[in-house]
């Protein structure tokens, strides 16, 4: 068919009436699928976030699974690291790519987190398993903004509790001790903020974690249309991280 002939030619349009409203249409249906691909593409997210608190590990973590090796080491950092790793995905053996965001624990820039939670398609935060107890209140605290951000909430992100330095043997506690722990963490947190009607510090637009009466868990919170938490033992500095790595394959659908 030659341009004359064509049905959508600049001739045809300029005389047909029909012909230029369904050119139109379907301009406009092409139109309205890319916006829909696009915000499907944003609800879905794109990022992997790293939080916890200074010291956690997160920058080594980050750097272990982008470069496979810590470097000289880390120091607490006060601005983002944002880079894509490379995974091996598990079932087509080809390397995925995921971008990685490592947010800095420092409570002073701790609210970056804000400017990349609609992005996220799943949180690593990251406990230190060995200088737990001190620093319990803070770490709870912290785990407390992320599930009830309204970002976090209202899509159901996946979050790993990926409990740090397990190469430390004894002196670094189980995985189940930190999950239950952080669990009676946040329950107190959340009885103090309730009964002092939300202004402790709360988000604008938080949402609850559990339903009034109800002790919480991240089981009850995931029943109740929450995020879905899990949890995992890793080692940043060994390189020991399988519990993260599968957490982000998974995220990232691969």
């Amino acid at each position: 068919m030659t341009e004359s002939e064509s049905p959508f030619s600049i001739e045809r349009l300029a005389h047909s009436p029909d012909a230029l409203k369904v050119f139109i249409a379907l301009l406009l249906l092409l139109c309205l699928l890319g916006v829909l691909q696009f915000w499907t593409q944003r609800k879905k997210g794109d990022s992997v976030l790293l939080v916890g608190a200074c010291g956690a590990g997160k920058t080594t973590l980050f750097l272990q699974l982008r470069d496979g090796t810590v470097h000289q080491g880390t120091v607490a950092s006060m601005v983002e690291n944002v880079d894509a790793v490379q995974l091996p995905a598990e079932k087509s053996g080809k390397k995925c790519s995921v971008r990685m965001v490592d947010v800095p624990g420092h409570p002073r820039v701790r609210s970056r987190f804000e400017q990349y939670a609609d992005r996220a398609c799943g949180i690593i935060f990251v406990v230190d398993a060995v200088d737990f107890l001190p620093h319990k209140t803070e770490i709870a605290e912290q785990l407390y903004e992320v599930l009830t951000n309204a970002a976090v909430f209202k899509r159901r992100l996946p979050l790993l509790l990926a409990c740090n330095k397990a190469d430390q043997g004894a002196r670094a506690h189980t995985v189940d001790f930190l999950r239950r722990r952080l669990e009676r963490e946040v329950e107190a947190l959340r009885g103090t903020r309730d009964t002092l009607g939300g202004e402790a510090g709360g988000q604008r637009g938080s949402f609850a974690l559990a339903r009034p009466g109800q002790a919480f868990s991240f089981d009850a919170q995931a029943r109740g249309g929450g995020p879905r938490v899990s949890a995992g033992a890793l080692s940043a500095l060994t390189g020991d991280v399988t519990s993260v790595t599968e957490f982000v394959r998974a995220c990232a659908g691969t």
